[in-house]
């Protein structure tokens, strides 16, 4: 492991606790936004910032369009503003609780809004094509599946799945479980929907099928995970603690993942490198830890690299396989060279 003093290249200062972070797809731009309430789309080669739409008692949620065309952000004030790359506004949708969640169509046309216990979709321009009123309770994360035919929320009692293109639209389709999912991923092949749960798993089905399984035994609840990009590994933290399943093959069941406990603090964020070669964590002890990808199942991880500072980092973005951009506690943004 190195232990880097870390290579700032450049460093902008928001109001607040960084509380959204997400890199346009071209990793050329971010949005960014605090507690504070203020939002900036950065250009990340300089750090140069051009300000958008304040969210009244802070900024919740962001999301990019898969092609990087138009971006989203949403915030406590039940606000969404939709803006195109270059930062003009298109469209505002007023929303009546928080916004707990945003996510763009693979298709980009349409973004989906989750806010208290109601998904709403919208166009661009925030003109809204459906909304589906009764969510069984708040909504705590959405994703589509990879054609965007169907969107799926998680909220306490499962995953609804709502058909929002072709003959079926409208239509739902439930994945139940007994108790409270906090976040939702699907694999980037289309095979797998992932939840983390609160009663401190994380659940798994088979799509289309509706074939479940878990992965017990994690100490507490579980509200960070993420699939490579390619599919073969899904990360998932719980307090300080990383595992990584092995997707390859028939799945992960039976096997043991690849773990490493490094961080003395809960794991706030993680993120795949580019090429998913690296994977990165950052804690609420002030460390941000680089882990390479495993090779197997059952690995015990080892870190390639650490940044410690004293401040809790709140976000963590690649935005090459060598530079990070890093969020913290006390509202800095910075973008860190990785140095062998």
């Amino acid at each position: 492991m190195t232990d880097i003093e870390p290579g700032v290249e450049w460093r902008i200062e928001l109001e607040d606790f960084v509380s959204i972070l997400e890199t346009a797809p071209s990793l050329e731009q971010a949005i960014t936004g605090s507690l504070g309430g203020d939002v900036l789309l950065v250009d990340t080669s300089d750090g140069s910032t051009f300000p958008l739409k304040q969210h009244e008692m802070g900024a919740l949620s962001a999301a990019w369009s898969s092609n990087g065309s138009y971006v989203a952000s949403g915030g406590q004030d039940g606000y969404v503003h939709i803006y195109n790359s270059e930062g003009i506004h298109s469209g505002t949708i007023e929303m009546t609780e928080w916004i707990n969640a945003l996510a763009w169509s693979p298709e980009e046309s349409v973004l989906a809004i989750g806010s208290g216990k109601r998904l709403t979709i919208v166009n661009t321009a925030g003109e809204v094509l459906f909304d589906f009123q009764d969510q069984p309770s708040t909504v705590t994360d959405i994703a589509w599946s990879i054609d965007g035919s169907r969107v799926g929320i998680s909220a306490y009692g499962g995953i609804g799945w709502h058909d929002v293109s072709g003959p079926r639209s409208g239509r739902r389709k439930r994945f139940d479980w007994k108790g409270s999912l906090l976040a939702l991923k699907v694999s980037p092949d289309g095979k797998w929907a992932c939840a983390g749960a609160q009663d401190s798993e994380v659940h798994l089905w088979k799509l289309w099928s509706g074939k479940d399984l878990s992965m017990r035994g994690y100490p507490s609840k579980i509200e960070k995970i993420a699939f490579s990009d390619d599919s073969r590994w899904l990360a998932v933290a719980c307090l300080g603690d990383l595992s990584i399943w092995d997707f390859s093959g028939k799945g992960p069941a039976g096997t043991e993942p690849a773990s490493a406990s490094e961080h003395n603090n809960h794991i706030e964020d993680l993120a795949w490198s580019p090429a998913c070669e690296s994977i990165v964590t950052g804690g609420a002890d002030g460390r941000t830890i680089i882990w390479k990808r495993p090779s197997r199942a059952g690995q015990k991880l080892l870190p390639l690299a650490m940044i410690g500072t004293s401040v809790a980092t709140s976000r963590v973005r690649w935005i090459s396989e060598d530079s990070l951009l890093v969020g913290r506690e006390d509202g800095s943004l910075v973008k860190i060279i990785i140095e062998e």
